[in-house]
């Protein structure tokens, strides 16, 4: 059931007395302020995508819709909207909010998911991981903020929800992302020194989603973090041990459940000792509002009852001396660590919590580790260690082991041939990229996922080594942006990659006016010869157009046959008749 089928007081008389909100009443938070706002709508936020030529237009586009800068995110790249999640008024902000999502000039986002990338901090990381990426939101904007040779590998285990990351990739013409399907409990080895940073939005209950999800009020119980503790506590512990020294990893939720958040910290914390929580730089979040960890709560039972943990343990299905409050860990176990545990309860108000009502966003929670450097002089992640047993065999040598090819669909660098064909044709300037094929496309990545994951070998759990040019152990599905396809021996391009190649390109395009634009959009017999130059009037093939529209030099793909057509769908169509005040197409059809 929607919220648009529950009015107001039904909703908090509904929130009032659920399970849910005796929770919230445990936590510390004033109860009717959280409900108040935990009943309304989330307002419309998104992100810009700032390496867009022209993104100084979206951005005017979205002031004219009402729309202002998001305060604590940098530069104006997110926004809040001045209407619900997904409800635009009239036509025209309908369409426009439409074609700037799928065209990839916005990225709708709840505001609070931005937090953890943006506490991340990257600046020169190569290599990143989002161990549970889909749909996508936060490694786009992971390979929105990295430098040139920086990019994302983005981990989905189902294969119907990496349908989403690669769509979402190519939707924003995402060049450094790679596209991975693996449990994220057990995901692949990357050669040594191991990820950069690590980013673990782990599955969780969505407690905190009540704004966006309105069954969450009849349908939360406690049993659902408990059940889904340790699935989120080895996600974060996989990422912690693929993680090289000095690296960061990120563990978030929107969870308000202390097992689901403070709880899994401090157990990362016990099976990971080489990692410490470290101080969020609230300075880089001006504006936003956020609440320390825990460093205690209650267990309540599945009517929302505070229990005494004595009575807890054996009554309460699923609960583990792990999901309780480390000071509280004592009157049960044997093997108590007091110093440990103290410690560890002392670094919990070092996490973040965002509430509802302070921000006007969903709620959240993020924890910030980092790999001590002191704590692995051999400087590399604690996944590559070697067992006692290699290290006391002096005499041992690895193995290399061979990888056997992949299948069609498999990812392989590109034919040379096929490059310098591609190079030439469009006069590319290829200065640090790698090329990629998968089919009939030709894809382009940064050279450095050629030199950090696919060429050198990369060490097994047993000390052996798989072979150099090889993505395995990882089971890369998509690596960089198909920009290029192969049609009856010729390389066009496509549109949705026009983007990552309109700085790489040469003196290749033709120049045209906005009256020629206008016709090509009305589908106008266009003799080439009338458009062309001289010297290329007889031209067959594909052809790149560029036209000054709304301040900056669009690119078109178009085609040059008797006619010249345009090579581009109804989306960008919509764009550039925005840009020249023209009506929308279904405008048009609809006349």
């Amino acid at each position: 059931m929607g919220y648009d089928l529950w009015d107001e007081g039904e909703l908090q008389a509904l929130a009032r007395g659920s399970v849910l909100t005796k929770l919230v009443k445990t936590l510390d938070v004033d109860s009717e302020r959280w409900i108040k706002s935990a009943v309304s709508v989330l307002p419309e936020t998104l992100r810009v995508t700032a390496a867009r030529s022209d993104v100084e237009w979206t951005k005017q586009e979205l002031r004219k819709l009402g729309g202002t800068p998001i305060t604590w995110m940098p530069n104006e790249t997110a926004w809040q909207m001045p209407f619900s999640r997904g409800k635009p008024p009239g036509d025209y902000a309908k369409r426009m909010m439409t074609i700037l999502h799928d065209s990839g000039r916005i990225t709708r986002q709840e505001a609070a998911s931005m937090l953890p990338v943006e506490i991340l901090g990257l600046t020169d990381e190569t290599v990143v991981l989002d161990m549970c990426a889909a749909p996508g939101s936060k490694t786009t904007q992971i390979a929105e903020r990295l430098p040139p040779h920086g990019f994302v590998i983005a981990n989905e285990p189902v294969s119907s929800r990496a349908n989403m990351l690669i769509s979402n990739r190519a939707r924003l013409a995402l060049h450094n992302v790679l596209i991975n399907q693996q449990d994220g409990r057990h995901i692949g080895r990357i050669p040594a020194p191991g990820y950069d940073a690590v980013v673990a939005d782990v599955p969780c209950s969505g407690s905190a989603t009540t704004r966006k999800n309105v069954k969450v009020w009849q349908k939360w119980r406690p049993l659902d973090g408990r059940s889904l503790f340790n699935l989120q506590a080895t996600i974060a512990e996989r990422g912690a041990r693929s993680l090289k020294p000095g690296g960061k990893l990120v563990y978030s939720t929107c969870s308000i459940d202390p097992i689901e958040n403070e709880a899994v910290v401090a157990e990362v914390l016990r099976r990971c000792p080489w990692m410490e929580l470290i101080k969020i730089d609230e300075n880089i979040l001006p504006g936003l509002k956020m609440h320390d960890g825990l460093s205690t709560w209650e267990i309540i039972d599945e009517s929302g009852e505070v229990v005494e943990i004595i009575d807890a343990l054996p009554k309460l299905p699923g609960l583990k001396s792990c999901h309780l409050p480390p000071e509280k860990r004592k009157t049960i176990d044997d093997d108590y660590d007091t110093e440990k545990e103290n410690f560890i309860a002392s670094q919990l108000s070092l996490t973040r919590r965002l509430y509802h009502p302070d921000n006007n966003t969903g709620g959240f929670f993020v924890a910030l580790f980092k790999h001590r450097e002191a704590a692995t002089p051999e400087g590399v992640a604690r996944i590559y260690l070697p067992k006692r047993r290699l290290v006391d065999n002096s005499g041992w040598q690895p193995r290399v082991l061979t990888v056997k090819p992949g299948g069609k669909h498999a990812i392989t660098p590109a034919n040379a041939d096929d490059i310098a064909n591609v190079v030439e044709q469009y006069r590319l300037n290829t200065a640090g990229l790698s090329w990629w094929q998968r089919g009939r496309r030709l894809n382009i990545a940064p050279q450095s996922v050629y030199d950090r994951i696919y060429h050198p070998e990369c060490k097994n759990k047993d000390g052996n080594l798989w072979q150099h040019d090889t993505f395995h152990p990882l089971k890369i599905i998509h690596a960089g942006m198909p920009c290029f396809v192969n049609n009856k021996g010729s390389w066009r391009t496509r549109q949705e990659a026009i983007p990552v190649i309109e700085n790489a390109i040469g003196d290749v395009t033709v120049t045209i006016d906005n009256a020629a634009v206008i016709a090509l959009l009305n589908d106008d017999a266009i003799l080439k010869e009338d458009l062309l130059p001289d010297s290329i009037s007889d031209y067959t093939g594909p052809l790149i157009f560029t036209s000054s529209m709304a301040g900056h030099n669009a690119l078109i793909s178009a085609w040059s046959g008797t006619w010249i057509s345009l090579m581009i769908g109804t989306t960008e169509r919509d764009i550039m008749r925005a840009k020249l005040g023209l009506p929308f197409q279904h405008q048009l059809e609809e006349e």
